[in-house]
């Protein structure tokens, strides 16, 4: 054989040899840049995404959660707030106990049996130009009795004072003749009062008795049936009243004391009477 032949063959094994060796490297390069897949996608069905809500669900949420921010934000059920103002004793609550504990231990006095102020009250002589007694028709629990009144001067007015009672022109104090605990004061008003204010000074007075209460209509005894304000209250001891009557020149303030005893109804039956007839 020829040199130039054996020389070709054997650059052509070299070249042969190189090309393979070079094939086996880019296999390996590629078999072990190759991801695993099947590795991959096991370890991707271990993991749970997160939940996504839909519009609707997310809708039902922020109506959900608004409706508990609503009921935390109330401050109190009705159920509660009656609870409270049941614990909570109001006001007038609070004064009627005290009413009621200061009549307890009181006697039934009305405490004013100041003297007649003729300056402020008027001369004796108003009212007077009436006969000095008058029969009066009085009405009881059991029939009708004719009673005769004697004629009264006050400083400024004069009423009929029903037999079985006597006046004190310097006190302002009718009485009851057999019993001076049974009694009324008769203060004539300046001009100017005001009925509000006589309202509270008659409950000031009457606390001492029990809790007075306004009486209207039926309630006013008969006689004294045109007062223009009438109030009332009682403990075990008596019934303390007041009274505003009026006449066209002037009012008076009119407190009366009836302590409890078998002269309650004689006595009150007289007092409405004789002080029905006030005159000025």
């Amino acid at each position: 054989m020829k040199p130039y032949n054996r020389a070709a063959s054997i650059l052509g094994v070299l070249l042969l040899s190189s090309a393979l060796a070079a094939c086996g490297s880019e296999s390996n390069s590629a078999s072990q840049s190759e991801p695993n897949t099947s590795t991959t996608t096991t370890d991707n069905t271990s993991i749970e995404e997160p939940a996504t809500a839909t519009p609707d669900e997310e809708a039902a949420t922020d109506q959900e959660n608004g409706g508990d921010q609503a009921t935390d934000s109330t401050d109190a059920t009705p159920d509660d707030s009656a609870a409270e103002e049941t614990d909570q004793p109001s006001d007038s609550a609070a004064d009627d106990t005290a009413a009621t504990d200061d009549a307890s231990s009181a006697s039934a006095t009305i405490a004013q049996e100041d003297p007649a102020d003729a300056s402020k009250q008027g001369d004796k002589g108003a009212g007077a130009d009436r006969p000095k007694t008058e029969n009066f028709q009085i009405a009881t629990a059991d029939s009708t009795d004719s009673v005769t009144g004697k004629l009264q001067e006050g400083y400024g007015y004069a009423f009929y004072a029903m037999e079985g009672l006597e006046f004190d022109a310097e006190t302002n104090r009718l009485s009851m003749t057999a019993n001076p605990d049974y009694y009324a004061i008769i203060t004539p008003l300046e001009k100017g009062y005001a009925l509000a204010t006589l309202r509270n000074e008659a409950k000031t007075a009457l606390k001492a008795y029990g809790t007075p209460s306004e009486l209207k209509g039926e309630k006013v005894p008969a006689a004294l049936s045109s007062s223009r304000l009438f109030l009332s209250a009682e403990n075990e001891a008596g019934t303390g009243q007041f009274a505003l009557w009026e006449t066209p020149a002037k009012g008076y303030d009119i407190k009366i004391n009836i302590p409890t005893g078998e002269d309650a109804e004689t006595f009150t039956t007289l007092v409405y009477a004789s002080l029905s007839t006030l005159a000025d």
